[in-house]
């Protein structure tokens, strides 16, 4: 290995990593855990010790509202449209309004459901659904608008709300990169909508020793609904008013989640500075930073630029050992299994432009101020030639 190689790899940024975290927390973790291995109960069943309720209880009091706790962000989004009954009416599928440019499960649970995603485009800015067209694409098969708060960012959910009201129709949020945000009112997730769904994947700003997620929602009927639906749709024991799933979150992850949660707002902040100072560096370049808007509280999941030659930076900053990744590279209507929706490309341009511009940084509360100037530098480096 060369000085140059050496020197680059000691300099290597990675894009998430959890060692520098676990450092902090190692000793509190594996006591809950072992607190959790020493009572052998380890559901949120029948068997159930305190451990997922106590989770429920203190993340209930953080975003105000009720937690149902369960198995992954992918089960709670499925776990909610499951509880409204979504699918099929009539034989024929229901329809969901949702976004393109969002991860896979979003849509995904939509079709596992029984239903039809009716995806409408993103704005150009902040990559976050556009409200302006969502009344559009509501028809009387429309059941639910799934928007997407993503990479930290929630959207004008008191606009949505007002597009929901007078189409009938509830909102279910997909909030699985949102915990901690705020809208420009100033509103948590879920406080404008029926439900809103949480990942807690270990990347994620409160992220699980593996998956984990939960429904939010200030419904008590509602929230019961969800804990019939994560335990097969049981009323009390061996009895079920409907077919729910196996959608319980495990006491491990609840115990880890549980010590997590107390960090999340000072790693919220961090992730917030680091985002200032990307922001501060790239204004008046190549790289257009995140538009973060008025009044709203960013917790910058990722921090994700757009950028001209994208592939090329990408390969750059490889070279020069610092981390990055596309999210997403592909608008989900172009994706091959939702081919029988009908969609072709230019149905949705502006989507289809960020797939082909977007590239994410590093973002993560243990990364050092050295770290993350390397990383702006090697970003501006490449476009300066």
């Amino acid at each position: 290995m060369t000085q140059v190689e050496s020197a680059k790899k000691a300099a290597a940024v990675p894009l998430f990593e959890l060692a520098t975290q676990w450092q902090v927390i190692r000793n509190e973790v594996e006591g809950a855990v072992r607190e959790v291995l020493e009572s052998q109960q380890y559901t949120s069943g029948a068997v159930s010790g305190p451990f997922v309720g106590r989770f429920e209880e203190n993340l209930g009091k953080m975003v105000g509202g009720h937690v149902v706790a369960l198995s992954s962000g992918t089960d709670a989004i499925l776990a909610a449209l499951m509880a409204l009954g979504i699918g099929r009416s009539e034989g024929e599928r229901d329809e969901v309004i949702t976004t393109p440019f969002t991860f896979f499960a979003t849509a995904g649970c939509i079709v596992r459901a029984g239903a039809r995603p009716v995806f409408v485009d993103i704005e150009e800015e902040t990559f976050l659904m556009d409200v302006s067209k969502v009344e559009g694409a509501v028809t009387s098969r429309t059941k639910a608008i799934v928007p997407v708060h993503l990479y930290g960012q929630m959207l004008d959910t008191a606009a949505l709300a007002e597009v929901a009201c007078r189409s009938g129709v509830p909102v279910v949020e997909d909030a699985a990169q949102a915990i901690g945000a705020r809208d420009p009112q100033g509103k948590q997730i879920g406080e404008s909508a029926l439900c809103a769904c949480l990942s807690f994947y270990p990347t994620k700003n409160l992220g699980a020793a593996g998956d984990a997620g939960a429904l939010v929602t200030r419904d008590e009927k509602l929230a019961t609904r969800f804990k019939q639906t994560r335990q097969h749709g049981e009323t009390t024991r061996y009895h079920h008013e409907f077919v729910g799933g196996n959608f319980r979150m495990d006491a491990i992850q609840a115990a880890v989640l549980n010590v997590k949660l107390k960090w999340l707002e000072k790693w919220n902040e961090r992730r917030r500075a680091i985002a200032r100072y990307y922001t501060s560096r790239f204004q008046g370049t190549d790289v257009r930073p995140p538009v973060e808007k008025s009044g709203v509280h960013h917790v910058y999941h990722q921090y994700v630029i757009r950028v001209p030659r994208r592939d090329a930076l990408r390969d750059h900053l490889g070279k020069e050992g610092v981390g990055c990744n596309i999210f997403y590279p592909r608008s989900l209507h172009m994706q091959e299994c939702f081919a029988d929706l009908g969609y072709r490309k230019g149905a949705f341009p502006v989507a289809e432009k960020a797939c082909e511009e977007v590239l994410a940084l590093p973002i993560f509360p243990e990364l050092t101020d050295s770290q993350i100037e390397r990383v702006a530098d090697v970003v501006l480096g490449f476009y300066r030639g």
